[in-house]
């Protein structure tokens, strides 16, 4: 009796291991950098242009993807993004979705990510992100490789202190918490694990 339970808690066991080393290579862990080249912002009914302003960003994020089929992949990630011209920073959390369309290409992919910048200080502002776009990942192993992505990156940032100067007395008032909405072209490279 002693020898049939363990066995049957051996052959549980492989099973449950199976599942856990299947589920493994389904999940990926990605790291990556991307660059933002502001093209146009919104702010108070002005359209500050890339003509005008040198607009641009940095962002390091964090995904955890799940490979759903052989063609899709869904999760998602935490990011550190910093703009400048003008400056803001903000922590967006988000969904993540990519779809491989081209068996011709089977590294290929089309992606989209859509988040909220969840952190609100004076230094951090919130509001929404989304990002469109096409990628390729290069496997150098079973978990380890390079990620590449080109695309569009729309950020909005809320909650910004804005101000007027009042023409008659000069004096610098307070207007209340505006947003802007920011319009890029990312290029991003990262590691897969």
């Amino acid at each position: 009796m002693k020898t049939i339970k363990i066995i049957i808690i051996t052959i549980g066991f492989l099973f449950i291991l199976t599942i856990i080393s299947e589920a493994q290579n389904k999940f990926h862990v990605i790291l990556d950098y991307h660059h933002n080249v502001g093209l146009s912002e919104k702010y108070w009914g002005q359209t500050l242009k890339r003509k005008e302003y040198q607009m641009y960003g940095n962002s390091l994020h964090l995904t955890a993807l799940y490979d759903i089929t052989h063609k899709m992949s869904a999760g998602i990630g935490i990011g550190a993004d910093r703009y400048e011209e003008p400056g803001y920073n903000t922590f967006p959390l988000y969904g993540t979705f990519q779809y491989h369309p081209m068996s011709s290409i089977p590294n290929g992919y089309v992606f989209t990510d859509l988040g909220y910048g969840i952190f609100k200080s004076d230094n951090v502002t919130p509001g929404w992100m989304w990002n469109a776009g096409i990628g390729y990942v290069k496997m150098f192993r079973k978990h380890f490789g390079l990620n590449f992505q080109l695309g569009y990156n729309l950020k909005e940032f809320g909650n910004i202190p804005s101000f007027y100067v009042n023409l008659k007395d000069g004096e610098l008032n307070y207007a209340g918490k505006k947003s802007s909405i920011r319009h890029s072209l990312s290029i991003g490279v990262g590691l897969v694990f």
